[in-house]
This record gives C-alpha cells, structure tokens and sequence, in this order.
C-alpha cells in the first residue's frame, strides 16, 4: 500500500520555465548581452543541454556569456535572481492544485483497519525554501505537505556548506525525504520532469548499504525535458532502468495515487 507521495517542484508542481527565461533575458539584457534566440521552444532546447551536464545551469550562463559564479554567494547574480524573483511570482500547472487536493483527501484515515496512518506528501527540491515558498503559499497548497528537503537542508546535511555537493542526480535528497516521512521507498511515489529524478530514484542509500531503495518513478512529461526524452530512461550500474508510469498532465497521477493506494 502506498504511504508517501514525494513531488519535485520545478517543471512538476510550478511552471518555472517562463519565468526561468525571463529570468535569463532580463540578465543578458542588464549586462548588455544580445538575446540569441528566436522563439522559446528553441531557448528550452539549449537550456535542457546544458543544464543536464556536469556544472548545471552554470553552464547556461557559461555559454550565454554572462556574469555568474553560482559557488560564490556574494556574485551580483544572487542579489538580481532574488529581486527578481519576489516581483515575478510562478504559477501551478493547470490542474495541480486540483490534484494534490484530491490526493490528500484520498490519503486520509478511512474504515480500513490496514491503514492506520495518512498517506503523506514530501517536497524534494535543490532549490531554496524562500524561493519556493510564496509560489506555494499563494496557490494554497502548502497545507497539504508534511515535509520538505530543500538547498538549505542540503547544505546543512552536507556540513561544510556546500548543499551544490549533494544536488540531484544526487539520491541524499530523497534519502532524507524519505527519513522524514518515515516511509519504505517501494511503497513511495517520486514525480518529477527529468531523467536525474528518474535516477536519483534508483537504489537510495539510507542507513544500510547492502539493502537499499527504489522508489515508484513518475515522470511529468509537461515539464522541463518531455515525453520524448523521458521515454528513454537512464542507464545505471544495473542496467537501464525506465520510469513507472509516465504523464501529459497532473490530473493522470489521481489514478496512479489510487491505484497504488489499493495495492496491499
């Protein structure tokens, strides 16, 4: 029976990649950078390139030419990411709030004597709690998570204070969602729009090395990296491994929620 249900946030929860664009548009133009693009799908493209090597998004910034030193918290970008952060709020995809609303009501305690604790709902993101926070309060869901693992806890956990060391394809992340909720990850569903979800599910570490933990994997096919990319999975040490279930739209992860929820 299903006992947790862990969402990224980026391209899974919020539409973060207008704003991600944007973002990038208004840095080249304040360090008077041309624009190379001409349409956003083309922009989406070379984002996920280069956002999926070694070094992440500061290889964007790398490539676009412009001011950035992510390791450096005192770079001028962190100030100007933030500003303009707090005046250009993200929205929910269409039909997620409806959808984490319905899970939590279908998680509830009910008649069943097999059930005798909530379904719970965990966040698992490398990016800040401030940064998330108010896109989540605004759209009224912040009620109906548990937990969350986020770049502070990561830093912390980490202990030298560098969080950059345990990001995804990381699996400490989840390992620490899944610690905070208390839950087996077999019986654990993780939703995220990329292939490092996909592989940071895979044989999660937490106190014994011999036995660790695959997570049930759903991959939001309407974030960041689509269907077609999704589709093909990731090879690992044990071979390629593919994702659980795949979606077009958050209202599909009601059904698979259900159906997992009736498996004893």
């Amino acid at each position: 029976m299903l006992e947790a249900v862990i969402f990224d946030v980026d391209g899974t929860v919020v539409d973060t990649f207008a704003r991600q664009e944007s973002w990038f548009k208004t840095w080249a133009a304040q360090n008077a950078v041309a624009w190379p693009f001409s349409s956003s799908a083309e922009f989406r493209a070379f984002y996920n390139n280069h956002i999926n090597r070694t070094g992440g998004v500061q290889n964007v910034y790398d490539e676009l030419h412009l001011s950035c030193n992510l390791k450096d918290k005192t770079h001028p970008v962190w100030p100007a990411y933030e500003a303009f952060n707090q005046q250009t709020p993200s929205f929910l995809y269409s039909g997620m709030k409806e959808t984490i609303t319905q899970i939590w009501e279908m998680g509830q305690l009910n008649q069943q004597t097999t059930r005798n604790r909530r379904l719970r709902l965990g966040i698992n993101t490398t990016n800040s709690w401030r940064s998330i926070y108010g896109d989540l309060e605004r759209a009224g869901v912040l009620p109906y998570f548990d937990c969350f693992v986020t770049e502070e806890i990561l830093r912390e956990y980490q202990g030298a204070g560098n969080g950059d060391a345990l990001k995804k394809p990381s699996k400490v992340s989840l390992a620490l969602a899944l610690g905070l909720m208390d839950c087996n990850g077999a019986q654990t569903l993780h939703i995220g729009d990329t292939l490092n979800d996909l592989r940071a599910s895979q044989k999660i570490i937490r106190l014994r090395p011999q036995k660790p933990e695959t997570v049930i994997t759903v991959g939001a096919c309407y974030g960041y990296e689509g269907w077609e990319v999704l589709e093909r999975g990731v090879e690992t040490a044990s071979g390629r491994c593919t994702f659980d279930y795949l979606i077009d739209q958050p209202q599909e992860l009601i059904a698979i929620v259900q159906k997992n929820l009736e498996e004893k």
